[in-house]
């Protein structure tokens, strides 16, 4: 019988490799293996169309509904949070983003201020009803988009 699929190997291998590198070696959590991994990130990412190939599909278009998404850029934990974005999105489209912005000085009740009003500025622009992101994504603070930024002097 053979081994089970790793679902962590599964994601790795959706990384560019110098991603899966940093997450995965010795500054992440130490599984990263240069003997196994580049031949198992690649088995793992053509594994579905090899299965695929023999099995007739369908396509049926989703419905296209609004709904908002929160990217939380924080370290995980009771950590502060560093920044915040959002995008408004149709179907399987991004269709309006706020630029992530510093939540530095920012009380808890102020980001929940700010966030409501950036689902009413969405709604207004589109004319549609939202009453709460659909999602909320912690992202580790290393990947702050916004620059000058603290944790990016050199930029």
């Amino acid at each position: 019988m053979p081994k089970p699929l790793d679902p962590k190997c599964q994601l790795c291998a959706k990384l560019p490799t110098a991603q899966a590198k940093v997450l995965h070696g010795t500054a992440g959590d130490g599984c990263w293996n240069p003997k196994v991994c580049h031949n198992r990130r690649s088995f793992y990412r053509h594994r579905s169309q090899n299965n695929l190939a023999e099995i007739d599909s369908v396509i049926v278009e989703p419905p296209a509904t609004y709904f908002a998404v929160l990217y939380l850029y924080k370290e995980s934990g009771d950590k502060p949070l560093h920044a915040l974005g959002a995008e408004l999105w149709l179907g399987q489209q991004p269709i309006c983003r706020l630029e992530p912005i510093h939540c530095f000085g920012l009380t808890a009740g102020k980001i929940r201020a700010y966030t409501d009003q950036v689902l009413q500025a969405f709604a207004k622009q589109y004319s549609v009803s939202l009453y709460q992101y659909k999602d909320m994504f912690e992202i580790t603070s290393s990947y702050c988009p916004v620059r000058p930024c603290p944790l990016h002097p050199e930029s």
